[in-house]
């Protein structure tokens, strides 16, 4: 799928306006982050004494392994939306309106409702059903109702962006429809929605920082709010850190989601399934 942007290019009177509101703009950030910085320096967060915690290995150690249960759930999260949503994307595909229905129900009530709400529904109803799990499983079983729907919505837009010749020819070889979803077209369209599924990917690791809420889970904010409240004047800087590996973390997701996309596009010549492309209906 290809798009065209209509553009004018900017004359010389625009140009300048334009330099000018970005110095301008910059000014702003430049003034706000002296503000900022200042403001910090003035309650001490840049005293040697709030970071001296930070030389002890404990408390990487901590923070590791509250980042390693982040981690943790969004890749079992992921894979586990990758398996129900490819099934998923195959039922919203369906000719039959009694397994297409269903599907599209399934979709748009769980691509509707937070996140935050899915984990509380997770951890407060399904033990009063009888299903005592712990907070990991509250959590990835949240994540993965949420991440399952969208996947199913990336599988089916990266089958209808496929040319019709190749399930024409699926058939003409002798396939059925199952065999040429599950051989012919899925992997093809898997292909084309990989810079997609990475940037999902960015959305399952961060929603794993709501296990905060379960209060029973040692995630990575979890492990810093500990440790801010052992080490009395490190609570800002522990939450600072853990700010920067996730941001760390999100950066690495989305280059490598970049970087699929330019070698899709230079090696097939086509144009990957976007997440803020994706036509739900």
């Amino acid at each position: 799928m290809s798009t065209t942007t209509l553009f004018e290019e900017p004359g010389p009177r625009a140009r300048r306006r334009n330099r000018a509101l970005e110095i301008v703009s910059w000014v702003i950030v430049a003034g706000l982050a002296y503000v900022v910085i200042r403001t910090l320096n003035k309650s001490g967060a840049f005293d040697a004494a709030a970071w001296q915690p930070f030389a002890q290995w404990g408390v990487w150690r901590q923070l590791g392994l509250g980042l390693f249960n982040n981690l943790r759930a969004a890749v079992v999260g992921m894979l586990l939306s990758m398996l129900f949503g490819c099934f998923l994307g195959w039922g919203l595909l369906s000719k039959r309106k009694i397994v297409r229905r269903p599907c599209r129900v399934f979709t748009d009530v769980f691509n509707g409702i937070p996140i935050l709400l899915l984990l509380f529904f997770t951890s407060l109803v399904l033990p009063s059903w009888g299903l005592p799990l712990s907070d990991f499983w509250f959590l990835v079983i949240a994540l993965s109702l949420y991440s399952t729907a969208v996947v199913g919505d990336l599988v089916r837009a990266g089958v209808l962006a496929l040319p019709r010749g190749e399930s024409e020819a699926a058939t003409a070889l002798g396939f059925s429809e199952i065999q040429s979803m599950w051989l012919i077209l899925l992997p093809q369209a898997l292909r084309l929605m990989s810079p997609a599924l990475v940037s999902q990917m960015v959305i399952v690791f961060k929603g794993t920082t709501l296990a905060f809420v379960l209060g029973g889970y040692f995630d990575l904010l979890r492990s810093a709010t500990v440790l801010g409240a052992y080490f009395s004047r490190s609570l800002l800087q522990a939450q600072g850190v853990a700010a920067i590996a996730f941001m760390l973390i999100n950066i690495v997701l989305s280059q490598i989601a970049a970087a699929i996309d330019r070698k899709e596009k230079q090696r097939y010549g086509v144009q990957t399934v976007a997440l803020d492309e994706l036509d739900t209906h």
